[in-house]
């Protein structure tokens, strides 16, 4: 319903809008619509809409918005680049990951080995003693 001096109602920009009260209130208070404020008969503030202000902010259709084909190619070329590079620095954290289990493995692995000869050490040099210790004792049938 179109009022005396050509407005619309807030009722019925929402409807041309496709948009609910709170989303057109919205746009009233970030400035985007400018509608006339007067007061009902109620004395209650109410909002009039400029038909033509309003078929000017209402949005195209989604066939309308859709980029051209050649935009979206190039976006998507650069997201892939992004991701190469991504994945390509992963993978070189990976192999550097790697070399450092593998190093630190090998030290586990040579301090058991050293833990070993130390074991191997020691049974040769009570050996050794007894060589002579063993002879003394066996002389004098000692026992310790």
């Amino acid at each position: 319903m179109i009022n005396q001096g050509g407005t619309i109602t807030l009722l019925e920009a929402c409807k041309i809008l496709k948009k609910s009260k709170r989303t057109v209130g919205r746009y009233i208070k970030n400035g985007w619509l400018n509608p006339e404020r007067i007061e009902s008969q109620r004395g209650t503030p109410e909002y009039r809409f400029n038909r033509n202000n309003l078929l000017k902010f209402k949005k195209p259709e989604k066939t309308e918005q859709t980029r051209p084909e050649n935009d979206i190619i190039t976006l998507l070329k650069d997201q892939l680049k992004v991701k190469d590079e991504q994945i390509n620095q992963l993978l070189e954290r990976s192999r550097e990951t790697n070399i450092l289990l593998n190093r630190l493995q090998n030290q586990l692995l040579l301090t058991g080995d050293k833990k070993e000869e130390r074991k191997d050490r020691e049974a040769r040099e009570d050996k050794k003693g007894q060589g002579i210790n063993g002879w003394l004792k066996r002389l004098f049938k000692r026992t310790n």
